[in-house]
């Protein structure tokens, strides 16, 4: 007995050695095997801007001091002030005493100076000048407490649940946070809806005052990635260093967030490998146009015409793996509309789905004005559909 169990225990033995020289050659599993990029900083995200898909995340819902990427918010404020007529790139922005004693980066504004609202957006996005935030935030805004508010509401509205503002620059506070995803739905709602934002978030340098002041941009990437034009970076002792990036290369447009790394060296390391693996790995497609009508029409019982004609409210994109295009399906999914319908109106999503799960989704509108239909025609409506119904039903049983 003594011999069979050593025996057996050299078997064993050997079973477990052999187990774990194989273990050796197999890929490691769990969080060092993850997919994506080795990124160094403790948050970042990955975000095709068109389909809004996110790519990669790391950590991107912890809260986190944001610095001067709160300035993507400032200029998110600042360019919708613009487009709706309340101010005009030409005006000329005044330099209130607040803006003159502030704190950290400026461009050393002067209240005898006299620049415009597109040196100001100059001035914030290439960099970083907290003076010219506070100038531009009273002059839109009548303080800039208020305009604080205004930037708390806009995240409110655009989703950004896990963030407050407490300025319009960055300085800390610790009621002043946000998230890498949050950073990035404002980004992408700035770079969609103004694009023209990107022709000052590209300046590599500029010179002031005939030359005696040369400004950079805190983006050291740009002019050193390909198709870098944008957008923020951020730094105080207590955030570490932010940057949050866009690069398109062939209309392929990325969006990356990298939060609290420890240098700029680091920040710069880890946008490359997030833009690197974006670039190299996926390929963004449009699948329809916005206000083009789709072959799919909405069924609309009570209405003059039951189908009802629909298009896509945005150009509609979806991000996908490199040879993973095969295996799609669109589906439609349909609210509870009754007729009228009024031109213009959701009546449902159109979504992309693979292997049961969603990849993206676009509301679809109707493309024009549907009466409600007669009570003579729904009735031979209602009658038809049943006899039609009651046929199909035998012809089953059959």
């Amino acid at each position: 007995m003594i011999g069979k169990r050593k025996w057996t225990s050299r078997i064993l033995s050997l079973a477990v050695a052999m187990s774990a020289a194989v273990s050796a050659l197999l890929p490691i599993s769990g969080a060092a095997a993850a997919e994506g990029p080795a990124v160094d900083a403790p948050a970042a995200l990955l975000m095709d801007v068109k389909s809004g898909q996110i790519l990669f995340q790391k950590n991107a819902d912890e809260k986190r001091f944001p610095a001067s990427t709160t300035k993507i918010m400032t200029l998110l404020l600042t360019m919708e002030a613009v487009q709706s007529g309340q101010k005009k790139l030409t005006d000329v922005v005044p330099v209130p005493p607040e803006a003159y004693n502030i704190e950290g980066s400026s461009v050393w504004l002067d209240p005898k100076e006299k620049f415009t609202l597109q040196d100001m957006i100059k001035f914030i996005a290439v960099p970083s000048a907290n003076d010219a935030c506070v100038a531009t935030a009273i002059f839109i805004a009548g303080s800039e407490q208020a305009f604080v508010q205004r930037m708390n509401e806009k995240a409110k509205q655009l989703g950004m649940n896990s963030t407050h503002f407490a300025d319009t620059n960055g300085l800390h506070n610790p009621d002043h946070y946000t998230t890498a995803r949050d950073l990035a739905i404002a980004a992408r709602e700035l770079i969609t809806k103004y694009p023209q934002i990107l022709e000052f978030t590209k300046v590599k340098e500029f010179e002031l005052r005939d030359g005696k002041n040369k400004f950079e941009n805190t983006n050291h990437l740009i002019g050193k990635y390909d198709g870098m034009d944008g957008l923020k970076t951020g730094f105080t002792d207590q955030a570490g260093y932010c940057l949050v990036s866009t690069a398109e290369r062939n209309g392929f447009r990325l969006l990356g967030v990298v939060m609290g790394a420890k240098d700029d060296l680091q920040r710069q390391s880890d946008t490359t490998k997030l833009l690197d693996y974006g670039f190299t790995n996926y390929v963004s497609k449009r699948m329809a146009e916005k206000d083009k009508p789709l072959a799919q029409k909405a069924n609309i019982p009570d209405a003059k015409q039951e189908e009802v004609e629909v298009a896509p409210v945005q150009d509609f994109y979806v991000t996908l793996k490199n040879g993973d295009e095969q295996g799609i399906e669109t589906k439609f999914v349909w609210n509870n509309a009754a007729a009228p319908i009024k031109k213009g109106q959701v009546l449902g999503k159109m979504q992309l789905v693979k292997n049961g799960q969603v990849l993206n989704s676009v509301d679809v509108a109707a493309t024009q004005d549907v009466e409600k239909g007669s009570w003579i025609r729904l009735f031979f409506r209602k009658l038809v559909n049943g006899i039609t119904s009651s046929i199909q039903g035998l012809l089953h049983k059959l």
